[in-house]
């Protein structure tokens, strides 16, 4: 089972009996997207995996959108935690930030196995839509992740590695290049069955070496 991921959905003023609820309620969907991609989260669906009545979501969340964006604002947040460790130690910030943008592509988020594809074409679906209909929600789960990569590419510009830009904007363009590159590319893994984890290295290569030309000295 996943483990619950730390997020505004999880507030720290509700009892714990509620966010137990709210964890069952994400974990039944992070299951059904894992199995079944979009068509399978139903809140009839998460309700039943969760083993809770229909008070206990609405009790949550308003509705299906706020469900989807629980699991995105998760899985980013989750996925910026572990960045954050695997860069601590990194040689540079050209090595953390390459080593961000490559575990994006290959499926760090838990999109490559086991089925997680049909969770990242799902959400890779709901991020275009959402972008659209709640952006400030959006927005607001990816910053812990886009801080990250803002702040190793500020680092960079101080040591004199990276061009003179906005950290914050480069980082936003380097995942909006991720994002939209690997939204083709889910939805053919959906389609296909399953991810190819050497197509996905390859894509990472290539992606990488576009975004280090874009922002070096």
């Amino acid at each position: 089972m996943h483990s619950s991921p730390i997020s505004p959905f999880l507030e720290s003023d509700v009892s714990d009996d509620e966010q137990d609820r709210t964890r069952m309620l994400l974990n039944a969907a992070y299951e059904l997207l894992d199995e079944q991609g979009l068509e399978g989260l139903t809140i009839r669906a998460v309700l039943s995996r969760a083993g809770l009545a229909r008070r206990a979501f609405y009790e949550r969340f308003q509705g299906k959108d706020d469900l989807v964006l629980a699991v995105f604002d998760g899985s980013l947040r989750s996925a910026a935690r572990l960045f954050h460790d695997m860069t601590a130690q990194s040689s540079s910030p050209l090595e953390a930030l390459r080593t961000i943008v490559t575990r994006l592509v290959i499926g760090q988020l838990g999109y490559a196995d086991d089925g997680g594809y049909r969770r990242g074409a799902a959400l890779s679906r709901e991020h275009l839509r959402l972008a659209q209909s709640r952006p400030g929600e959006l927005q607001s789960a990816l910053a812990p992740l886009l801080d990250l990569m803002g702040g190793h590419i500020s680092e960079g510009i101080r040591q004199g590695l990276f061009r003179e830009a906005d950290p914050q904007t480069q980082a936003r363009l380097v995942y909006n290049l991720v994002s939209t590159t690997m939204h083709t590319m889910l939805l053919q893994e959906e389609e296909g069955g399953g991810a190819d984890r050497a197509e996905r290295e390859a894509l990472a290569d290539v992606i990488w070496e576009f975004c280090r030309r874009a922002i070096i000295a």
